[in-house]
């Protein structure tokens, strides 16, 4: 095949896999954002619902880390298309009753659609493997940018559409999730499989070769941080009697900062090197986003959380990629554990930091927000000052 045609037939299929990934992490976005108005409909405290999110993040999470090195010879995506059908349980909150048990029968709910969500990504990063004509750090970074901005999209659009429609609102994010299965069905995406692996590493000799354990470590602490504002920054909205929608927004333009981040940032990460790039971002991004936890009631001050994420939040697709040729396990188990494994983690926040919240309130917590970025930074660095 002519190699412009091969390089323009990869990113159509770039590009559908992208468009797969925003729709998926609609669902986490949407659940963090209108999590507050959860509550309220369904007469749960702040505690519960940290519980309700913990547990739909903690599937969503999980299951990648428990079925992201299986199929590894297997080159057609079962569960990418099983996770895009199964992520529209989630149109059985409407039938929840409020005086019924509810958070048992929405925790049931969320396990199962978090569940979805999950186990279509180490498959959908198989998917993006295999597209060799394309740099890594792009196609990491653009595959990526398509989850942080369908959790943008939904954080924010969600709190207008529930506010219009209601429990329905989710309908039409389930509608797009059985479009995109239909159109990968009819495009026959595949999966990179780990016997081409040795052939598809000598194809990236420039790739920066690192410890996965390492990588993983300064994922780990970035995601925790990011888990913690896109948790507490609603609540903290809804304790002062702000505006529930500034609590979207926030959200929406910390996630939407860092997928244009990554995308920006790619092509000199490429010349640069990944975790060099990893650590000028973390530096450049930590003072915006900790100036941002001290003026968050403005409107104004988004603007200095999007400059924050857009470093700071934009390393992580880098991350991913650098994770892509990092020396460590399988692929699909590395995949499973950089997007999975340390969300996992990061996901537990809510339900151990929910009591804390309900007795001291919001603020000490957000002000824990940078400490991860720092730590992550200070991992860097330390990995720089150990080179031979």
């Amino acid at each position: 095949m002519d190699s412009s045609r091969e390089y323009r037939r990869q990113w159509g299929y770039l590009l559908v896999l992208t468009a797969a990934h925003f729709i998926l992490d609609c669902f986490p976005g949407l659940m963090h954002t209108v999590l507050p108005a959860f509550q309220d409909a369904y007469k749960l405290n702040m505690a519960a619902g940290g519980v309700l999110l913990t547990l739909f993040l903690v599937s969503a999470n999980g299951i990648q880390v428990v079925i992201g090195h299986l199929r590894a010879e297997q080159d057609r995506p079962f569960f990418l298309y099983a996770g895009l059908a199964l992520v529209c349980t989630i149109l059985l909150f409407g039938l929840v009753s409020p005086e019924a048990m509810p958070l048992l029968w929405l925790s049931l709910i969320s396990v199962v659609c978090g569940a979805g969500v999950g186990m279509s990504h180490p498959e959908s990063l198989r998917s993006i493997h295999c597209l060799d004509a394309i740099s890594s750090t792009t196609s990491s970074s653009v595959f990526m940018a398509g989850g942080v901005t369908g959790f943008a999209f939904s954080g924010w659009a969600g709190t207008y559409l529930y506010q219009w429609m209601g429990i329905w609102f989710l309908v039409p994010f389930c509608a797009a999730a059985l479009l995109i299965l239909f159109v990968m069905v009819v495009i026959r995406i595949r999966l990179a499989v780990e016997r081409d692996e040795p052939a598809r590493q000598a194809k990236q000799p420039h790739a920066e070769s690192v410890s996965f354990w390492l990588i993983m470590a300064v994922a780990t602490l970035g995601a925790c941080s990011a888990q913690t504002l896109s948790w507490i920054v609603p609540q903290r909205i809804s304790e002062i009697n702000a505006d529930l929608t500034l609590g979207g927004l926030a959200v929406s333009m910390f996630s939407l900062a860092g997928g244009i981040g990554a995308i920006v940032m790619s092509k000199k990460a490429h010349q640069l090197g990944e975790m060099a790039m990893i650590r000028r971002m973390l530096t450049v991004g930590i003072p915006f986003i900790t100036a941002y936890l001290f003026w968050m009631q403005h409107r104004w001050a988004v603007g200095l959380l999007f400059i924050g994420a857009f470093f700071c939040f934009g390393a992580y697709p880098i991350m991913v990629s650098a994770a892509r040729h990092s020396k460590g396990p399988n692929l699909g188990r590395r995949m499973g554990l950089i997007v999975g494994g340390i969300w996992l983690l990061a996901c537990l926040l809510p339900m151990l930091l929910g009591p804390v919240a309900e007795h001291w309130g919001t603020l000490p917590i957000a002000f824990c927000v940078p400490v991860g970025f720092v730590l992550s930074l200070l991992l860097t660095v330390w990995k720089q000052n150990r080179k031979p």
